[in-house]
């Protein structure tokens, strides 16, 4: 074979191989960002997942994204959340804690209040609404907050905690069975919360 004949044949050889390579690492591409982008989905599905509440089967609760998700505190509670106002590692928290529970609306109501001691009275309400299906109460208090270690039928400690505030939700379905969410912890706290803790109430039926 003459030389230029031999050369452009083993030019055409290597033009070969070189686009086989080419259309590997294409292909190896186009698998792996197909990979990622399965493996991003799955894990926002397990995140909307584990920021979701089912309540009694008949509704669902989205639970803010910020709001991060703790072990409870207390055998009773279901599902627990911490919220913060800020960033640093000095961050103040406040619970968020939610838990099928019994009992007459107005005694709980009236338990909750009963745990607090001065404060803005007029800034203690009790809301009640009508959310879908739901009748929703909504109680607003403040003050020096007595904490019992251990939840409050514990029998534990307790200790005073001043300058706090709580948000309490009662979710009280037609068949009269209750939901409790309540949000305690340093008054900032709850108030930079309050919004999007009862906004999450709301959103039961959507």
């Amino acid at each position: 074979m003459p030389p230029a004949e031999a050369f452009r044949s083993q030019e055409k050889y290597f033009m070969t191989i070189n686009n086989k390579v080419a259309l590997i690492w294409l292909a190896a591409g186009v698998i792996g960002l197909s990979s990622l982008t399965s493996v991003q989905g799955q894990d926002a599905k397990q995140q909307d997942a584990k920021q979701s509440v089912n309540v009694f089967g008949e509704g669902k609760i989205t639970v803010p994204a910020d709001f991060k998700r703790v072990e409870p505190k207390s055998r009773i509670i279901q599902h627990e959340f911490q919220a913060k106002a800020g960033e640093g590692d000095g961050v103040k928290t406040a619970r968020v804690t939610m838990m099928a529970a019994g009992g007459d609306v107005k005694a709980n109501i009236q338990r909750w209040q009963g745990q607090f001691a001065g404060g803005d009275q007029d800034a203690r309400k009790t809301e009640e609404m009508k959310v879908g299906k739901w009748q929703v109460y909504v109680v607003d208090i403040n003050g020096n907050y007595a904490e019992r270690v251990g939840g409050p039928f514990a029998g534990g400690k307790v200790v005073n905690q001043e300058n706090y505030a709580m948000v309490g939700i009662i979710l009280e379905d037609p068949n009269g069975r209750k939901f409790f969410l309540k949000m305690i912890g340093p008054a900032e706290v709850v108030k930079a919360n309050r919004k999007a803790f009862v906004g999450m109430a709301k959103g039961i039926d959507k």
